[in-house]
């Protein structure tokens, strides 16, 4: 692969064939349905809106086009985990990625930004808050730019589910780079949410691709009952293969796995709660078909790439449409049949309505937690602007005397303000950097026996940690130096107190980065309007989630489309209300009793 890194950072005045790009770094023969027509769009300079449903490859849209240029893309990313994973990715392809995200140190993000700057990087992932910093800010200009990929776009439209400020401020890379061409991606965007991206991105010209949302290998089945353990048990028993069981909260997650282990059916709990180690474990079991369920929370499952799931579970209604559309759309993304089940409990409706009014707190409640968390971390007025801190909701809970959903509401609400920017769990591995010269390492090494083992056994196992911040693991480097952990650790604490090297252990919290210098809370103001504003957009679609499971009775697959602006024509024939209209003698029947046609499973395999 080295000699293809070689041509594929070709200078910027050439480009290349896009289909080499693809067949030599990706190994792919062709592209998937609207990639080509994406990449093209892009290479002809044009300001585009792609919207490609979950598991359409929309990574490739931007990462082919890059390369083929020859010029770097920024992409703007609010996934941690995703950016990570993609550059781990990119990195093992032989290509130059990196990213900068709200857990890096000061030293970390300086070298990355200057690296761009000097060219040596093919992509710079960045989450929004970092566009507003002076550091980013300084080197803009120097960046040899050639795209500007937004990944979940949906974020910078107030109209998005998930609308963050900090997506405002996409706006200044235009302003530097004019002529560049943006690349709007998002999996889940209504006709007005689009519209609303295109204009807030200052596109040149309006120029929107949409892929169907059809989903013609994925069944939609809404069921109704008391007992929803019970129908859970037997779409495990009917349908082969694996599955991810979706809850709303930690606990669920445990109590559900542990039902199915006791039935004989291997399942695990994952949940941002989880150590770093035993999630990754997890996934990798999984992924592996070690493990047939996963029952999770909406942790689980960004950056995950495995295209056999045959069945996605809610074990109650998700709080809008786009994530219900987005965590189903993980089934069947090799186009085998698959389902999306959603069960459903009289109860639910009351439960979404209640979730609804609690997650909206008071302006008071906003103040306390604030107050908490400066308390926590001991920031001082006026200070701890673009810091990150562990969040720790249990912790603000106490402090603040506030139950820990309204903790997370009155925090949500803070972002919302633009005052902070949350994370979920960083996923950060530790990474070292050498600081001192090479003649005041080769010192150490020589004369001090006490850390002077621990730089030579480093050097040794990792290179290139004299140019940028290198991934190390503290067990590996124990093992080779016959000490404990506890023991590197501490050695390497002290070597970057004395700025022989920048050490940045590992992080496995979740993270909030003061966006603004800490404010008197006190004093502390919200914009109402904007939070108001925000809480009738979640009423309206709360309002369509709770249509779609219990007042609808039209096909599942048309009432999916129409709220994503799509056309569709024919009933899919396969839901629950298409069936039912087919069977209406048979309404009480299971739901997969129902599915079971002519001695036929819901695999299509004959049944025993």
């Amino acid at each position: 692969m080295g000699s293809t890194r070689g041509r594929v950072s070709l200078c910027f005045q050439m480009t290349r064939d896009i289909h080499e790009v693809l067949r030599e770094v990706w190994g792919y023969s062709s592209f998937r349905p609207m990639q080509e027509e994406v990449v093209r769009a892009v290479m002809g300079g044009n300001d585009t809106l792609a919207l490609m449903p979950t598991g359409g490859g929309k990574s490739l849209c931007f990462q082919v086009p890059a390369l083929a240029m020859g010029r770097l893309c920024i992409v703007v990313s609010p996934l941690i985990a995703l950016m990570k994973d993609q550059v781990e990715r990119l990195k093992k392809s032989g290509v130059r990625a990196v990213a900068v995200t709200s857990g890096m140190g000061h030293v970390e993000i300086e070298n990355a930004l200057e690296s761009s700057a000097l060219g040596k990087m093919d992509f710079l992932y960045v989450s929004p808050e970092r566009l507003g910093s002076d550091l980013f800010k300084a080197r803009l200009p120097r960046m040899p730019v050639g795209l500007i990929a937004v990944d979940e776009a949906h974020c910078i439209s107030q109209w998005g589910y998930d609308f963050r400020p900090a997506y405002m401020l996409i706006g200044s890379l235009r302003e530097v780079h004019p002529k560049v061409p943006i690349l709007a991606l998002t999996a889940s965007a209504t006709p007005e949410v689009a519209q609303d991206i295109m204009e807030r991105l200052d596109f040149r010209k309006q120029h929107k691709l949409r892929g169907s949302f059809r989903r013609p290998e994925l069944t939609f089945w809404v069921s109704h009952g008391e007992d929803k353990l019970g129908r859970l048990l037997r779409i495990a028993n009917h349908v082969q293969g694996t599955g991810i069981v979706y809850l709303r909260d930690r606990r669920g997650t445990t109590r559900i796995a542990q039902f199915l282990q006791q039935h004989g059916i291997s399942a695990q709990a994952y949940h941002a709660g989880l150590a770093i180690d035993e999630r990754d474990r997890i996934q990798k079991d999984w992924t592996s078909g070690a493990i047939r369920f996963v029952a999770a929370t909406n942790a689980f499952g960004m950056g995950i790439d495995k295209a056999d799931v045959r069945s996605v579970i809610h074990m109650e209604p998700p709080p809008d449409m786009e994530s219900y559309y987005q965590e189903a759309g993980r089934a069947g993304r090799d186009g085998q049949a698959s389902f999306a089940f959603l069960l459903a409990h009289p109860s639910d409706e009351a439960k979404l309505r209640d979730k609804l009014e609690a997650s909206f707190p008071t302006l008071n409640e906003v103040r306390r937690v604030y107050q908490a968390f400066a308390d926590q971390h001991g920031i001082a007025l006026g200070s701890g602007e673009f810091e990150a801190y562990n969040l720790d909701l249990a912790e603000l809970a106490r402090r603040a005397s506030l139950a820990m959903p309204k903790v997370n509401s009155a925090m949500k609400a803070l972002e919302l303000d633009g005052r902070i920017a949350l994370s979920e769990s960083a996923r950060t591995p530790s990474r070292v950097l050498m600081r001192a010269g090479g003649d005041t390492i080769h010192a150490l090494r020589v004369s001090d026996n006490r850390v002077g083992p621990l730089l030579e056994t480093m050097l040794r196992l990792y290179g290139g940690l004299f140019e940028e911040p290198s991934i190390i693991d503290e067990t590996l480097v124990a093992k080779h130096l016959g000490r404990s952990v506890s023991h590197v650790r501490a050695s390497l604490h002290e070597l970057s107190r004395d700025n022989v090297l920048f050490y940045r252990p590992r992080n496995d919290s979740p993270t909030a980065t003061l966006l603004t210098p800490r404010a008197d809370a006190q004093t502390l103001a919200l914009n109402k309007e904007a939070l108001h504003a925000r809480q009738e957009r979640a009423r309206k679609r709360m309002e369509a989630i709770i249509h779609f499971t219990f007042h609808d009775k039209g096909c599942r697959e048309l009432a999916v489309l129409r709220y994503f602006g799509e056309a569709g024509k024919q009933p899919c024939g396969r839901c629950d209300n298409c069936k039912a209209m087919r069977n209406a003698n048979t309404v009480a029947e299971p739901p997969v009793r129902w599915m079971i046609d002519e001695g036929r499973s819901l695999t299509g395999r004959s049944k025993e």
